[in-house]
């Protein structure tokens, strides 16, 4: 295709239907599309990035990390004062099954980080094309190195093993889990929690993900789930990845919307009564009193994600759901991977007995997802006051960082410009600011320093475009004193930058 004629066919997306997709990652998708289509010959000159920035009214950076990504994974070319120009494809050009699998692909690679704490890491990323080490990681959660008590879990283990007989410990896994971390979880559960729990109802499996795919088969896929908006991404992908029927219901200040989940058909709702995900949010009481209220009816769950009760950080532990119900129609899950770190792949849920009882007697032909070793170890850890220990060396540690993180956003020039909601329970809390529906360009401005930021838009189903300020998960498990003030520096910078070129209409959000 001659140039000039491609240059005056500028591009053109509708960028109201990115959803929940980055503006760079929806217009990187958008081109590859059309170029895997033939819609974009091989041989034609992109638009600049300036020109299709002004186009598509969005910051030439959006464009810029678009056109990047592009040239790395050989789409384009980028020619020293000419431009991009786009490869040829050869016999991939019209193959739908290299349609599908490039899309799945790319879109994982670039919005994984949203979803994986174990990929946050200390690794490198690439904006704009060049190499940027990632010197702190407001995404993640990972636990620091040098937390972890390993020689006290080494000895511990060392102990199970030397007082265990052998054929305890060579013996078929039970499905449920090993009879005394079931003992141990049902214990810590009422010093905890205050919750009454018989061992016979609690199940032990590999991490949250197996727990909730076990729970799907266990309550029927035939039935109609509902989880909360915003919300953890990935449980979403879990349920539909079990073709089960799936609504999304708003939340307000009080936690879920009842008077909505009661339209919506659903008979199951996964709830984040303690400190939701990404919001903050801690459900109201009032609020709980509906949800178990909207439970009692029969043939209705609420599955309570306690992910991380541990950690709230001021004032007593919230009741729990499980320990408010009446009618035995709560399932509670909660996991290690939090306190104990992501390489403990443990989880649990309670289940009301009736339940406990059909899943020995439909489920029981599953093994154990834990090794009896690792489980044994742990109900020790428990017993000898180990665990306690070190919940509470995190939750002084994860203290003074937050209020470390909260201390220099209030001394920063941000001072009258940030807000923060859910900031004393679990181990994230959202930060607000006055910046009009700038996440993005935040978020690609700081990766660009090297902090990792994720914007709130990246959990909704459906955005709020009446939104006037922009808004961010921010994520300090990961996070050590020392990299606090550049962080906080950083985001002034940045914020300040935006405002400057509002102000003078450059930039383009």
């Amino acid at each position: 295709m001659n140039n000039s004629v491609a240059e005056r066919q500028i591009l053109t997306y509708t960028l109201e239907e990115r959803g929940a997709e980055s503006l760079y990652s929806f217009l990187y998708n958008q081109i590859k599309s059309d170029i895997q289509r033939g819609r974009i010959a091989a041989g034609q000159k992109l638009p600049s990035k300036r020109r299709l920035a002004q186009h598509l009214g969005v910051s030439v950076i959006t464009v810029e990390n678009a056109y990047a990504q592009l040239v790395a994974e050989g789409y384009v070319d980028a020619q020293v004062r000419r431009g991009y120009f786009v490869n040829s494809l050869g016999n991939y050009l019209d193959s739908p099954a290299n349609h599908q699998s490039n899309s799945v692909s790319s879109r994982a690679r670039l919005l994984n980080y949203a979803e994986n704490d174990d990929d946050a890491a200390r690794a490198t990323s690439d904006t704009a094309g060049k190499s940027v080490e990632i010197r702190a990681d407001l995404c993640s959660n990972t636990m620091p190195t040098g937390v972890f008590p390993y020689k006290t879990w080494a000895k511990t283990m060392r102990e199970v093993v030397a007082q265990t007989e052998e054929c305890e410990i060579l013996a078929q896994l039970d499905p449920c889990g090993a009879p005394i971390l079931r003992e141990r979880i049902a214990q810590y559960l009422h010093e905890f929690r205050g919750m009454e729990v018989d061992p016979r109802q609690i199940v032990v499996a590999a991490g949250a993900q197996t727990l909730y795919n076990l729970l799907i088969q266990l309550l029927g896929r035939n039935q109609a789930y509902a989880v909360e908006d915003p919300g953890y991404s990935r449980l979403t992908d879990i349920y539909r990845a079990n073709d089960v029927q799936l609504a999304h219901v708003p939340l307000d200040d009080d936690g879920i919307r009842t008077d909505i989940l009661q339209l919506m058909g659903a008979n199951i709702a996964h709830v984040m009564p303690s400190h939701q995900y990404p919001t903050g949010i801690v459900t109201s009481i009032s609020r709980r009193y509906e949800l178990l209220a909207w439970a009692a009816q029969e043939g209705r769950y609420l599955i309570e994600d306690d992910y991380d009760a541990e950690f709230r950080l001021a004032g007593r532990p919230i009741p729990s759901l499980f320990g408010m119900d009446t009618t035995d129609s709560v399932i509670y899950i909660n996991t290690f991977s939090k306190s104990l770190g992501a390489m403990f792949r443990m989880g649990y849920m309670v289940l009301p007995m009736h339940l406990a009882q059909r899943f020995r007697h439909e489920l029981s032909f599953y093994s154990g997802t834990v090794s009896t070793i690792e489980q044994l170890t742990l109900a020790r850890f428990i017993q000898t006051g180990a665990y306690d220990r070190h919940i509470n060396r995190l939750r002084s540690m994860y203290r003074t960082i937050r209020d470390s993180l909260l201390g220099e956003l209030g001394a920063s020039g941000l001072g009258d410009l940030c807000g923060v909601k859910g900031q004393d329970a679990g181990l994230h809390f959202e930060l607000r600011i006055e910046v009009l529906a700038a996440e993005d360009a935040i978020c690609e401005r700081m990766l660009a320093r090297g902090i990792r930021l994720m914007p709130m838009n990246r959990f909704y189903q459906k955005i709020d475009d009446n939104q006037r300020e922009s808004r961010f998960v921010v994520s300090y498990g990961a996070l050590v004193a020392s990299e606090i003030p550049y962080v906080v520096n950083c985001l002034s910078e940045v914020v300040h930058e935006l405002q400057n070129e509002l102000v003078h209409g450059v930039a383009k959000i």
